[in-house]
């Protein structure tokens, strides 16, 4: 299991160990760095042993850089320690600090303007670049003379490490434009939000964890976030001897003229997930274009009024009652139609419910309808333009912090909420789970449609629904994967995604 950590948790998880387990600091910066020094040199070897940089500040990831220095020293590395930033270091940085001095590792101070002719001397032929100058305590921008170094890092050939998080990022937020680039992040203990999240995504670059030796049951008294990888991705159990009735019936709401695909796609993605029934609710004067989808999907024409051509209450009430699971919005529409259709469902449907796009934005018109957020059967699945709006919050806030403006508007309204993007996360009162799979052939239009069904079809089947959703949003992420073997990102569609799903071999 990997635990994705906040700045908090994992200070609190430092002083537990420290003041509980015994741990102590001086112990802990030591596990730190030599662990960080023996993957260096077991995974790049030749970048480790030849000419290797450190940059460094004040802060207890600096110390992490010393013990590093001093490892690969002994090594026989030819280690250089770089001081880009001010400051009084903590007793244990500053014994590791005069370790390497001992053992006669060049240090030198480029903080005020000294000495960059050497540190230029230096970057020219350096083979590896270590970044510990900040670690999980950087809060604001950086400073102009850091832009302009770590631009310059940032262009050279030598390979780049980053220790815990790279360098002007935020560990919780992961903004920080300016930030050092790496090849790799060597996070301490556990990865940080930072990594995985807005720009701090790209910055970090690959990640491998390096242990401290703190137990599990410290990540875990922290209810940490969850990353969804291979080895934890759970899908619907499937038994031998086994029957349509017991994988579900999915019943899909959507589509309006002028809209007409992506309820068709939801309903085309229910089925490839496994579903065992999916029924198409639309309008009736739709039905001869949903009656050219496949044969498996059963088109149901919404019972409607005579008198008002509206929706009947009555009716649509005893089809709600024959589905596992529900999908609406795709396609819906915004007029009173639509608004109605949204309304019946969230004030009575008892299953997994999954609120999806035109859905979203009614809500978003009509807060009165938030009141049955709070029901534990609904889902929302915005992405980032959608959910901003839900929230009532800015382009500019969300970028800030999507974690926190998440969180702040699931506790308010005691709901559930899938948020996607290029690293999609799973918010409920009590959880967060993150899923970093896919790439942009998913930047199309449809792939939420698609999404939604895959969740629906899970929820049929017996997943509880939050797992259903990070789930299915991880299936998605790995088939688009799959497909960019096989053909160029641009080119993947949505229709391709739902006919590739759950296919073993490459592609």
């Amino acid at each position: 299991m990997i635990y994705v950590l906040s700045s908090a948790q994992m200070k609190a998880i430092d002083a537990r160990a420290i003041n509980e387990f015994g741990l102590p600091a001086r112990i802990l910066m030591e596990n730190a760095g030599k662990g960080c020094a023996d993957y260096l040199l077991s995974n790049y070897p030749s970048a480790a042993k030849e000419r290797v940089i450190i940059l460094h500040g004040s802060g207890n990831n600096s110390g992490d850089g010393f013990v590093i220095a001093r490892w690969l020293h002994l090594s026989g590395s030819k280690v250089a320690l770089c001081k880009v930033k001010s400051g009084k270091l903590s007793p244990e940085s500053q014994a590791n600090f005069e370790l390497c001095e001992k053992l006669g590792i060049l240090c030198y101070d480029i903080s005020r303007d000294k000495a960059v002719d050497v540190f230029n001397t230096h970057l020219s032929s350096a083979t590896m670049i270590i970044d510990a100058v900040f670690g999980i305590g950087f809060k604001g921008e950086l400073d102009a003379s850091l832009m302009l170094l770590f631009a310059a890092t940032n262009s050279c050939t030598a390979l780049r490490i980053a220790i815990d998080i790279p360098s002007g990022t935020n560990a919780d937020s992961g903004t920080g434009e300016d930030a050092f680039l790496a090849d790799e992040t060597l996070c301490i203990h556990s990865p940080k939000l930072g990594s995985l999240l807005h720009t701090g995504k790209t910055k970090s670059g690959k990640l491998h964890t390096i242990s401290l030796g703190i137990p599990n049951s410290y990540n875990e008294a922290e209810n940490p976030a969850i990353l969804i990888t291979d080895e934890n991705h759970a899908t619907p159990k499937r038994y031998l001897g086994a029957h349509k009735g017991m994988y579900g019936r999915v019943l899909v709401m959507g589509g309006s003229p002028g809209f007409l695909g992506s309820v068709a796609m939801t309903s085309r993605a229910a089925l490839r997930a496994g579903a065992g029934f999916v029924n198409l609710l639309s309008r009736k004067a739709l039905a001869s274009y949903y009656c050219c989808n496949p044969a498996e999907i059963m088109f149901i024409g919404i019972p409607e009024s005579d008198a008002t051509n509206l929706p009947d209450m009555e009716s649509c009430l005893n089809l709600l009652k024959q589905a596992n699971s529900l999908v609406i919005g795709p396609g819906l529409g915004l007029d009173k139609y639509a608004l109605l259709l949204l309304e019946l469902v969230l004030k009575n449907s008892a299953v997994p419910t999954v609120v999806d796009a035109d859905a979203l934005r009614l809500i978003a018109l009509n807060p009165k309808l938030q009141k049955y957020l709070k029901k534990p059967n609904i889902l929302l699945t915005p992405h980032l333009g959608e959910f901003r709006t839900l929230a009532d919050i800015t382009t500019a806030q969300l970028e800030e912090n999507r974690i926190h403006y998440l969180q702040e508007f699931v506790q308010k309204h005691k709901t559930r909420v899938l948020l996607k993007s290029d690293t999609t996360v799973y918010c409920d009162v009590k959880n967060l789970y993150l899923s970093t799979a896919g790439n942009d052939g998913l930047a199309t239009g449809g792939s939420g449609d698609v999404l939604a069904g895959i969740i629906a079809s899970f929820a049929a089947q017996g997943m509880e629904l939050g797992k259903a959703a990070i789930n299915a949003a991880f299936l998605m992420g790995k088939t688009a994967e799959r497909l960019a073997l096989k053909r160029q990102t641009p080119s993947i569609i949505p229709s391709e995604i739902i006919e590739n799903l759950f296919i073993k071999e490459e592609i």
